[in-house]
């Protein structure tokens, strides 16, 4: 019952913030100009709390599972064992080209970003051409 009851709800929220964006909508279109910047403020907000809510239900998801979800365990660890990796191997050097705002602890982590962005790239390609011609041999 009490399933039925958040449904419910939910959904009658759900209906209302349609509701409301209908109504920024149209007083938008009409040229009631003002209301753009909370209509974006409600899209923040809503976009937010919709993320919120499905890291959580993920998480949930995850944590109640264990079991069935050990290979995206495996995978999230060996994402961070990654992560760190390029993290340790990216330089903390800034040239001066860099600008101003750009500091030791920024080229780091950028640093460690294109590392892991290379690295993710070039598994991800040889991951595609392993299945495809693993497919070819079946």
């Amino acid at each position: 019952m009490e399933d039925k009851k958040l449904s419910t709800g939910i959904t009658a929220g759900a209906f209302v913030i349609g509701i409301i964006g209908f109504v920024m909508s149209i007083m938008i279109m009409v040229g009631y100009e003002y209301v753009i910047g909370p209509a974006i403020t409600l899209t923040m907000v809503l976009m937010i709390a919709a993320a919120g809510v499905a890291i959580l239900f993920g998480l949930y998801q995850l944590l109640t599972n264990i079991k069935k979800n050990i290979s995206l365990l495996i995978g999230i660890v060996g994402f961070i064992i990654l992560a760190v990796v390029c993290y340790l191997l990216a330089s903390d050097e800034v040239l001066r080209t860099y600008g101003d705002g750009i500091t030791p602890a920024v080229s780091k982590l950028s640093g460690a970003g294109l590392f892991l962005l290379y690295f993710l790239l070039i598994g991800a390609t040889v991951a595609a051409i392993f299945s495809e011609v693993s497919r070819i041999f079946k």
